[in-house]
């Protein structure tokens, strides 16, 4: 039982194994960790590099890019003339700004530290900046292009160049404080790997050492060994092998003496083996035969692969497209008919030829030349438009493909070279190309085009210090024209005109069709503005031929707008703009004049401005008010009724006039929330006014087009009256004729339906407009006013006492009653009463007031003497 212990405990070959290959094991474990525990070092240090450095300049990259993209939109919105395309870039912008916001506050809250300075500059700047992006997404979404490019030009810009260069301070800071950090985490990395190497040295040292003293044991024992197998293979079967120690190699030892005096009965077994190999022998040769069978069948296959093969040439050879096959050196050594056919050579004419010499290299862009000659030397794949030279002489353009062909070794034999004539293609992208410059029907250069030219006219001006002219040109009545004659006689009278305008200007000057009736013509190299005069004088004498269409003679004029660079702006989108300003005035001058741009029509440009920005806040500051003019009954002078005007008392501009905000609210819509307030605050004050003893009046409010337009207003009415509990009857709506002209349709269904509530329908401003007899009579007209130009000269002016005599009577014929306004005199007053005109208002009685003045007003006007006349 000892004996049996001391064996199991003896360290054999395979333990030996065993214990090294778990010292190893535990080395190389050991090795691992350390490893491990440097690269998550390295790992970290290259996450703490990240964070402090390379994360803060990527965040202020993306900071600086989105800023760039914010201001780029924003000085495009002002040239977005397509409502739809207009709505989308305002839509972005704020999705952007938005989007800069976010960033800026997540770039604070994580690096925010140790930059507050910088960080407080570029956030008041970034508030800053947002307000005025704000104001010229509002001017741009209102149609206030000019306002938007100032606000852009003058606001916007300084605030954006202070952002961007905060913004390049924080980049070079964030730089300066990581750079310290990078070098002490670089200096620790390389520490770190030179204790790591240390100790794998010496642990492979210690390895080699044992491994060395392991073979050296291990070798003696097999020397001892192999000494033993020669003396077995030279036949010695006396002398046994020395068995010495109690591992491994002592067992091997034992067999081979075992082996010895088995030899006989191995010999036997060998004999036994022969027989055994001949009959494997057959066997084999039984496999060869069927190896022999399929090798057959692969000779069959390859010549169906060949025949695959040779199909597959001859559709190559039939492709459609180009193909040629050259050497490694670019020698042409094989095309298809395709290519035979497109170049018009035979092909031995290209056999043997360069592939670069079917390039014609006077058309083909330099670039693309030497970039095919590059890689075709250089053993490259490339793509790419190249224009060859035919037979014939005659050039095409093909879209080219290089690919090296290369064996199985990479090494490069033959380029493959894929044709296809695109010169059909490329004539259709020069026609888009110039579709896309010139306008369609007139052949002019269209607005982009023109607008380029401007720009390139505004440049060399400026280098050459001379003054360029910009001509805004809109043909008078052509509007009339395509409405009564139909489109094709305006797009024939569009083509003369244009025709007419090439042939009065300068060689050197550009005409440019802007869109519909609208012209522009750039005058270069001018000395002052005196040399505008002849083409000026050309262009009317031009167009002082009526023009010949389709049997009709017509007479079309141009209204002419111009602009000087450099006094009346900078560059193109300006002197476009002045010049178009300045059209207006020719407009308003008559027509078939011109205009030059002075700067009291950008200052009435700007107030009109002014006052549309401050309308928009104006109910929202309670910056509105009504006054109330009373209306008195002619023959008795008894208060009757009140007409509501509204005013308007602006911080900024202070008392503006009607004149100036109503025809304004009118455009921009304002005038629809702004008269809803109107017809509220009119009605709850009558209503007031009831309460306190003033009974029977009726209240009178004008209304406008916009107002009218749709079914909302009947509603709005009707709650006010609700609201202030009054009768229908009470209410007098008046509106002009002008409402009539517009939509006839529509304004009789509108007026009926208001009609119906019981409302009293009023014709405003009767004589001043387009006055029918027909409007009196088709429409539920209620109560006819006289304008006041009529009344002002009636005691003096027999013609104006005629036609309201006329008026009165014609409304007395239709049951019409009549109220006369801007009566200021005794006189009038009397020729109006002795007209049997119903009743009159005007400053004789009273100015319009505020109404807490309307009250005191009354008590004075029932005790005075014109109250009492007449009674």
């Amino acid at each position: 039982m000892a004996l049996f212990d001391s064996k199991k405990h003896q360290l054999t070959i395979q333990r030996k194994l065993l214990f090294g290959a778990i010292l190893m094991a535990l080395f190389v474990g050991v090795l691992l960790s350390v490893a491990q525990q440097i690269a998550q070092q390295s790992t970290q240090q290259q996450a703490e590099i990240q964070n402090q450095a390379v994360r803060p300049l990527v965040q202020v990259n993306a900071l600086q890019s989105l800023i760039y993209r914010i201001r780029v939109t924003e000085v495009n919105l002002h040239v977005e003339s397509d409502f739809f395309a207009l709505t989308a870039a305002t839509e972005k912008l704020s999705a952007d700004i938005q989007l800069f916001e976010h960033s800026w506050r997540a770039f604070i809250d994580e690096f925010g530290d140790g930059h507050d300075r910088q960080v407080r500059s570029i956030d008041d700047n970034w508030q800053r900046l947002k307000s005025s992006i704000n104001k010229v997404i509002q001017s741009a979404v209102d149609g206030q292009i000019a306002e938007a490019f100032r606000l852009s030009q003058f606001e916007s810009q300084p605030r954006f160049n202070v952002i961007a260069k905060d913004l390049e301070i924080l980049v070079t800071q964030i730089e300066i404080s990581t750079d310290g950090f990078i070098i002490e985490a670089v200096a620790e990395l390389e520490s770190q790997q030179q204790r790591f190497l240390l100790i794998s040295l010496v642990g492979m040292l210690i390895a080699i050492i044992l491994m060395i003293w392991f073979s050296r044991y291990f070798v003696l024992r097999l020397n001892r060994m192999r000494q033993a197998f020669f003396r077995i293979a030279n036949g010695d079967l006396e002398h046994k092998v020395d068995v010495v120690g109690h591992d491994e190699l002592t067992a091997l030892a034992r067999s081979f003496n075992a082996m010895q005096e088995k030899l006989a009965d191995r010999q036997t077994a060998l004999t036994q083996a022969r027989l055994l190999l001949e009959e494997r022998v057959k066997e084999r040769t039984k496999e060869l035969k069927e190896s022999n069978l399929k090798l057959r069948e692969e000779v069959v296959e390859r010549a169906k692969i060949q025949q695959e093969l040779k199909v597959l040439s001859l559709a190559v050879s039939q492709t459609p497209v180009s193909i040629i096959i050259s050497d490694a050196r670019g020698m042409i050594e094989y095309v298809n008919d395709a290519a035979i056919q497109a170049s018009g050579f035979v092909e031995e004419d290209l056999l043997g030829k360069s592939a670069i010499s079917l390039i014609d290299q006077q058309q083909t862009k330099k670039a693309s030349f030497i970039d095919f000659t590059q890689a075709l030397n250089n053993d490259q794949e490339w793509a790419g438009e190249l224009c060859a030279t035919r037979r014939s002489g005659q050039s095409c353009w093909e879209a080219v493909h290089l690919s090296p062909v290369t064996t199985t070794e990479s090494e490069i034999t033959h380029y493959l070279i894929i044709k296809e004539d695109i010169t059909e293609r490329r004539e259709q992208e020069q026609k888009l190309l110039y579709q896309a410059s010139y306008d369609a029907l007139t052949e002019l250069p269209n607005r982009t085009l023109g607008m380029e030219r401007l720009a390139q006219g505004v440049i060399n001006a400026r280098r050459l210090q001379h003054k360029l002219a910009v001509m805004f040109i809109d043909l008078d009545g052509f509007k009339n024209v395509n409405d009564s004659l139909g489109h094709d006689i305006g797009d024939q009278l569009l083509i003369k005109a244009a025709s007419r305008l090439l042939n009065t200007v300068r060689e050197s000057d550009v005409v440019a069709r802007l869109g519909g009736d609208e012209f522009l013509i750039i005058m270069p190299a001018i000395s002052e503005q005196s040399d505008c005069f002849p083409v000026l004088d050309k262009i009317k004498h031009a167009f002082s031929e009526t023009f010949q269409l389709a049997g009709h003679s017509l007479a079309v004029t141009p209204s002419i707008g111009l602009s000087i660079f450099p006094e009346d702006g900078e560059d193109g989108a300006i002197l476009l703009r002045n010049a178009d300003l300045a059209m207006y005035q020719a407009k308003e001058a008559g027509r078939n004049t011109y205009r030059f741009f002075n700067h009291q029509i950008h200052e009435n440009l700007t107030m009109r401005m002014q006052v549309e920005t401050q309308l928009k806040s104006a109910l929202e500051k309670q910056e509105l008010s009504l006054s109330y003019q009373p209306i008195v009954e002619a023959q008795t002078r008894k208060l009757v009724g009140v007409e509501a005007l509204l005013r308007w008392n602006n911080e900024l501009l202070g008392p503006v006039s009607p004149d100036q905000f109503i025809g304004i609210a009118e455009q921009t819509g304002l005038i629809v929330p702004i008269g809803n307030w109107v017809i509220q605050t009119a009605c709850m004050q009558i209503a007031d006014w009831r309460t306190q003893g003033l009974r029977d009046l009726s209240l009178a409010i004008n209304v406008s087009p916009r107002q009218l337009h749709g079914d909302g207003l009947g509603a709005v009415i009707d709650q006010a009256l609700g609201a202030a509990n009054l009768n229908p009857e009470s209410l007098i709506l008046e509106v002009t004729e002008g409402l009539l002209i517009r939509n006839p349709t529509e304004a009789k269904r509108t007026l009926e339906a208001l009609k119906e509530l019981g409302i009293g329908i009023a014709m405003d401003d009767f004589g001043t407009g387009y006055s029918s007899l027909s409007n009196l009579k088709n429409y539920p007209f209620d109560i006819l006013k006289i304008d006041r130009t009529f009344v002002r000269d009636i005691a003096s002016d027999p013609e104006d006492c005629a036609l309201i005599s006329a008026a009165i009577s014609m409304s007395a014929g239709l049951g019409l009653p009549v109220v006369a306004e801007g009566v200021e005199t005794e006189q009038q007053l009397n020729i109006l009463a002795d007209m049997n005109c119903d009743r009159v208002q005007g400053y004789y009685f009273s100015k319009p007031l505020a109404p807490e003045e309307f009250l005191l007003w009354v008590k004075d006007y029932q005790s005075s003497d014109i109250s009492s006349t007449n009674e």
